[in-house]
């Protein structure tokens, strides 16, 4: 048996944590910290990203409608440069525009689709269709490498982007009517 040990004086046991149990509350902690913040990351990614892929689905939907009238999807954007995005939002991902209104082509053929979305949105959307042909490549800041490189019937393609952090680095969502995955990058 172990006689106790007392602190200077004596008279108290001495109390306190030795070095070792220290350390090794440090690096559960740390351990700890490492998981919490990559969920919260993911959950973040999630919350911010819900917008897009709810509005896919409302694309997704008047796509449809449109091609049960016009035998093919509608090409809105025509390719996936920065003028092609629509509403046009100079700092999506850090202010909210209506998916509504504008004058130019994009926004013309945006309202022939009449998308209806929940609200105001952060994230700018392009869109292009064809038929029998490769879709449209998504462009350097969305890398999918299962793309398909021949569509054998009608397809459409949408990316929405948004610069969550003003950084110039885009959180990219793509999905296309020939599969049902999404695509994302920066997230």
């Amino acid at each position: 048996m172990l006689a106790p040990q007392f602190g200077f004086n004596g008279r108290h046991p001495a109390r306190g944590f030795t070095l070792v149990e220290a350390m090794v509350t440090v690096v559960i902690v740390g351990v700890l910290a490492t998981v919490a913040i990559a969920g919260t990351r993911k959950y973040i990614w999630t919350a911010k990203t819900s917008e897009a892929t709810g509005n896919f689905v409302h694309i997704r939907e008047s796509q449809e409608a449109y091609k049960q009238e016009m035998f093919g999807y509608l090409n809105v954007s025509t390719d996936f440069n920065d003028g092609s995005y629509y509403p046009d939002n100079p700092k999506p991902g850090r202010n909210k525009m209506l998916f509504a209104g504008g004058t130019g082509d994009v926004a013309k053929r945006w309202q022939t689709l009449n998308v209806q979305t929940d609200g105001p949105v952060t994230f700018v959307y392009a869109m292009t269709a064809g038929a029998n042909s490769a879709p449209t490549p998504l462009g350097s800041d969305l890398t999918v490498t299962n793309w398909p490189s021949l569509v054998n019937a009608p397809w459409y393609v949408v990316k929405a982007r948004a610069d969550f952090a003003g950084s110039g680095v885009y959180t990219v969502i793509a999905a296309g009517s020939f599969s049902n995955e999404l695509f994302g990058s920066n997230e």
